[in-house]
C-alpha cells in the first residue's frame, strides 16, 4: 500500500439476487480501488458481504457509501464504510494454533450467547462462525484462536465439562484436520453425520 492509498472495510447488505458482488466490486474499481479480502453469505434471503479494499487515501467514507447505494438503485444496497486501522485489540501468541470448535445439540434461545460468552470469558477469540438450525437441532462451527498455548491445552477438558452440563456435543479440532479435509464443507458434513473426532 502506497502513501497515497488507504485500506477501507466495507460492509453491504441487500435482498439477495444475482449481480450484487459484480456491482460492488465494479464500484470499488471505478473509485480507483482494489479488493484484497472478501467474505459473503446469504441468510434468510438477505445477502451480506464484508470486504477490505485499497483505495486512494483522499476518498471519503461518505463518498464510497454514496456510490455503492446510489449507483445501483435497483439493488437497494445498504452500505457501511470505515477506514481500516491496523491496531488490533487481540493478538494471540505466535505459537498458538487456530482450532475449530463444532457444537451440536437441541436449539434453544440464548444458546449462541451462552457459548460465545463462555469463550470470551476465557479470552478465546472467535475468527469465524457458521451456524445452522434444522428443526429442533442446531449445529455450530467456530474457528477460534486461544490467547496462548496454555489456554489451548486446558480448553478441551473444560469444553467437555461445559458440554455435559449444557446437554450439547462439543468437539475441538486442530486446524490441521481442516487442512487434511481441504474444505470447510467436509467438516460440516462430518458434524452432521456424527463422525467428528475430538
Amino acid at each position: 500500500m502506497s502513501d497515497n492509498s488507504q485500506d477501507f472495510i466495507i460492509a453491504v447488505m441487500a435482498k439477495d439476487r444475482p449481480g450484487i458482488i459484480a456491482a460492488i466490486t465494479q464500484t470499488v474499481f471505478e473509485l480507483g480501488g482494489n479488493v484484497t479480502e472478501l467474505s459473503q453469505t446469504v441468510m434468510g434471503g438477505y445477502f451480506t458481504l464484508i470486504l477490505r479494499a485499497t483505495l486512494p487515501a483522499e476518498r471519503k467514507e461518505s463518498v464510497i457509501k454514496q456510490h455503492l447505494e446510489e449507483d445501483w438503485p435497483d439493488l437497494a444496497l445498504a452500505a457501511c464504510v470505515r477506514r481500516y486501522s491496523p491496531e488490533r485489540l487481540f493478538e494471540p501468541e505466535l505459537d498458538t494454533a487456530a482450532y475449530f470448535l463444532t457444537i451440536q445439540g437441541e436449539d434453544r434461545p440464548g444458546l449462541i450467547a451462552l457459548i460465545t460468552r463462555y469463550l470470551a470469558e476465557r479470552q478465546i477469540n472467535i475468527e469465524d462462525l457458521y451456524t445452522r438450525t434444522e428443526g429442533d437441532a442446531i449445529t455450530l462451527i467456530l474457528q477460534i484462536h486461544p490467547q496462548n498455548r496454555q489456554s489451548a491445552e486446558h480448553l478441551r477438558a473444560d469444553l467437555q465439562n461445559f458440554g455435559e452440563r449444557q446437554g450439547i456435543a462439543i468437539h475441538l479440532l486442530h486446524r490441521d484436520i481442516l487442512r487434511a479435509t481441504s474444505e470447510v464443507g467436509a467438516i460440516r458434513r462430518m458434524v452432521r453425520q456424527g463422525g467428528c473426532l475430538s
